[in-house]
């Protein structure tokens, strides 16, 4: 092989290296979330539906993102029950925080713990 297909071959490896590196950052799933994990989203709640995989969504009011409490239908809450207790209320959502090539924001969507004047609805983060 000669001086040029060996750069060529490093070139490709270093790009499928930083490749694989995104794509494990980004599809890795959300585990044992810790209190550094999350951050902090104040607003009023203007939609909450069902999302496929049991999920419950969230729309905020002046907010381009959609949250989503993973599973929440299988943890016990009900579509209803949240509705009466949030909807058109202002909430404070702790979502994941973390870098991907979809949510360069770092906010992933994905709701850890919601709350709504300090009555915690749903809380998935352990506690150190």
């Amino acid at each position: 092989m000669g001086k040029i297909g060996k750069i060529w071959f490093l070139s490709v490896l270093v790009l499928f290296i930083a490749f694989m590196a995104v794509v494990i950052q980004t599809f890795r799933p959300v585990r044992n979330v810790q209190p550094n994990d999350v951050m902090q989203i104040k607003g009023v709640v203007t939609n909450i539906k069902e999302g496929s995989g049991f999920d419950i969504l969230i729309t905020l009011k002046n907010d381009e993102h959609q949250y989503y409490i993973n599973r929440g239908l299988q943890h016990n809450l009900e579509i209803k029950e949240v509705r009466k207790q949030i909807l058109n209320q202002p909430v404070t959502l702790y979502v994941v925080k973390r870098w991907t090539i979809f949510t360069q924001d770092k906010n992933m969507g994905h709701i850890s713990k919601l709350t709504n004047n300090d009555i915690v609805i749903f809380n998935e983060i352990k506690e150190q």
